[in-house]
């Protein structure tokens, strides 16, 4: 029989059937997300303000960071950098993060989980830093102390635009390190504008915090754009974040440094052996916007402070017995370098020697004084050798010369003109104080002056001189040299006058220095031919060619120094251009006065230019016979006697045709 179907019934399990699929539906695209979101490393959220975050609990090849020169993958961390001796390394989030808002630079939050390990027997170095660069380059960042972000000429320099946060782990006193466990905040370069040794705060006491030990060590950084404040914090893994900052820097505005697009990562290096450690980053997140950096996971990090211990306490009979003749063999170099450093302290002299020992010094003083002849105390380069600052157990300031001989040919002859020198006075005269010989190696040593030479003076936009300054230091040079000349008792020809080897002392007094290739003569004597020396622009054309130094080569010398000091420019300068040639033609077109160095701004005594000019070209006269004698410069400077030869000074109102 047939039954009409019940039409509630039907309904109902259709709509029973609707609901499982809508239910089976959602289930799937909920599974799809969840894997979308495990397939990744991080995560980038960039709205309409453009705020970023990401996180990287771990690292492997598909992680979307840059790497450069050392950086790697390795056991799911980013190494830096790996044992060899000064090496870079850099990692980056691949991509430029956006740093800035109507022109200010916004709030940002970083945390990540770094280790450094030590090599064996290795001091460590040279840490790790945190940065913000403009570009991933390199641009010729170097390795050691200056943690692969600067180098020293551009260390500090307004165009870097770096941002860094350092945890160095060497001492560095060239850049201004005050310990070697710390962390800094460098701006442009790794000089920190401040810095505190690394440890958290626990009440009011510092817990230090050993960065080099191989522990796994968390960072967060902290930067609020409105309050432009800076707070940094570190903390072994495991332990809370401190309550209390270990930095806080307040009142940083880092408008002038970050750039609007920034790549963020982290830089790290080594020095030279053993100066050597691993650099890893094992987690990292970021963010940007005033949204704090997501929190890390710290469960399934490695752990390389492990790998150390199981080096050391897995050690065999035999590996005992190898680190012990290591240690042995270690401490006999050890012993043999100390023993080779005393002997080089012993002077060794012969017996010729002790006729000038009143003027030698000691090498062990002139070592110590100058804290090993070490690049902090160059003073600068002189002629054939280095100039370096020293301190002597008295606590008076001398400058010391190194000059390094090929031979021990004429060494007698040249220590026996030194040590009569030592007997010139005259306060126009940087005082030689002594000499020392070591091997092939002599040491000439002077008074230090406190205002360096003439040439930085003269072109350091910073310490330009006045004209009046000019003139005196001029003045001061010709009394000096006159009595070299001609009031000693022989007759001494300096043969490198220029501008770096005039010093001015603590009151800006022109005194003549650098006398290593002065040569002696008796007044009667002619001079002998020599090796032609000096620097190009100064030395005369004749000593080119005769090979015979005169007082009338010190006078050329002398009349290229005046040119210089009254043009502010180089007798040769870098674009070929010859002083002396320059001014003649101005000389001879009547505008001697537009020689005169524009940096004075018009500030000069118009008829002592002119008198300064004119005798420089005197005195580069290529004929030596035409030139004058420094006792006629003196009496023109000092106002004693006109121009020598019916000369006169010329003028605007006056035709004055070529001396």
């Amino acid at each position: 029989m047939f039954k009409t179907p019940n039409l509630g019934v039907s309904l109902q399990n259709a709509g029973t059937k609707y609901k499982v699929i809508i239910y089976l539906m959602a289930t799937y695209l909920c599974l799809c997300l969840c894997l979308l979101a495990a397939s990744s490393s991080f995560t980038i959220a960039e709205g309409v303000e453009q705020n970023t975050s990401f996180i990287f609990n771990q690292f492997n090849a598909t992680s979307t960071i840059k790497y450069v020169a050392d950086a790697s993958i390795q056991s799911n961390a980013i190494r830096l950098t790996d044992h060899s001796g000064r090496a870079i390394g850099r990692a980056y989030f691949e991509k430029a993060v956006p740093m800035k808002r109507n022109g200010s630079v916004i709030s940002f939050s970083t945390t990540f989980i770094f280790a450094m390990v030590p090599q064996p027997r290795s001091d460590g170095g040279n840490g790790l830093c945190f940065i913000m660069t403009p570009t991933p380059l390199l641009n010729g960042a170097i390795a050691s102390q200056y943690l692969g972000i600067v180098n020293f000429s551009s260390n500090g320099k307004d165009y870097n635009h770096i941002f860094a946060v350092e945890f160095d782990t060497i001492e560095s006193v060239g850049v201004g390190d005050k310990d070697s466990n710390h962390v800094g905040i460098d701006l442009n370069g790794v000089k920190s504008v401040v810095a505190q040794p690394a440890g958290y705060w626990q009440g009011n006491t510092l817990m230090p915090i050993d960065l080099k030990s191989g522990h796994n060590i968390r960072a967060w950084i902290d930067y609020d754009g409105d309050l432009k404040q800076l707070d940094i914090s570190i903390a072994v893994v495991g332990e809370a974040r401190p309550h209390k900052a270990l930095l806080s820097k307040k009142d940083l505005d880092l408008d002038g440094i970050i750039q609007d697009q920034m790549y963020v990562g982290f830089s790290a290096t080594t020095g030279n052996s053993p100066v050597i450690e691993d650099h890893y980053i094992l987690a990292w997140s970021f963010a940007t916007g005033g949204s704090k950096a997501p929190d890390l996971d710290i469960l399934h990090l490695p752990s390389f402070y492990i790998k150390i211990l199981k080096f050391y306490h897995s050690t065999t009979f035999i590996s005992i017995t190898i680190v012990s003749l290591a240690i042995i063999i270690l401490g006999l170099i050890l012993s043999t370098f100390y023993w080779l450093k005393r002997i080089d302290y012993i002077d060794s002299y012969k017996k010729w020697e002790l006729q000038y020992w009143p003027h030698r010094f000691c090498y062990r003083e002139l070592n110590l004084a100058t804290k090993g002849f070490g690049d902090d105390n160059l003073l600068g380069y002189g002629s054939f050798g280095r100039v370096y600052r020293g301190t002597l157990p008295s606590g008076e300031q001398v400058a010391v010369k190194c000059i390094y001989k090929d031979c021990t040919e004429g060494m007698k002859e040249f220590i026996a003109e030194i040590s009569s020198l030592g007997r010139l006075q005259h306060r126009n005269l940087v005082p030689l104080k002594g000499w020392c010989r070591k091997h092939k190696r002599l040491f000439i040593i002077y008074d230090y002056m406190s205002n360096g030479n003439l040439e930085i003076n003269l072109y350091n936009p910073k310490l330009n001189l006045t004209w009046a300054q000019r003139y005196k230091i001029l003045t001061d040079v010709v009394a000096g040299v006159l009595y070299l000349h001609e009031q000693w008792e022989k007759c001494v020809v300096h043969r490198d006058i220029k501008s770096s080897n005039i010093l001015l002392d603590c009151d800006l007094n022109g005194r003549v220095g650098d006398f290593g290739l002065a040569r002696l003569y008796d007044h009667s004597e002619k001079p002998q031919t020599t090796h032609v020396v000096g620097t190009l622009g100064y030395i005369a054309p004749e000593l080119i060619h005769s090979g015979k130094a005169s007082p009338y080569t010190d006078v050329f010398s002398f009349g290229a120094l005046m040119l210089e000091v009254a043009c502010g420019r180089k007798p040769v300068d870098a674009q070929g251009l010859i002083l002396v040639e320059w001014v003649w033609d101005l000389y001879a077109n009547k505008r001697l006065l537009d020689a005169v160095d524009q940096r004075l701004g018009g500030d000069y005594d118009k008829g002592e230019a002119e008198i300064v000019l004119v005798l420089g070209l005197v005195c580069s006269n290529p004929e030596p016979e035409k030139r004058v004698s420094m006792k006629q410069v003196l009496q023109v400077l000092s106002g004693e006697a006109a121009l020598p030869g019916g000369l006169h000074v010329p003028s605007a109102s006056h035709n004055v045709d070529r001396l």
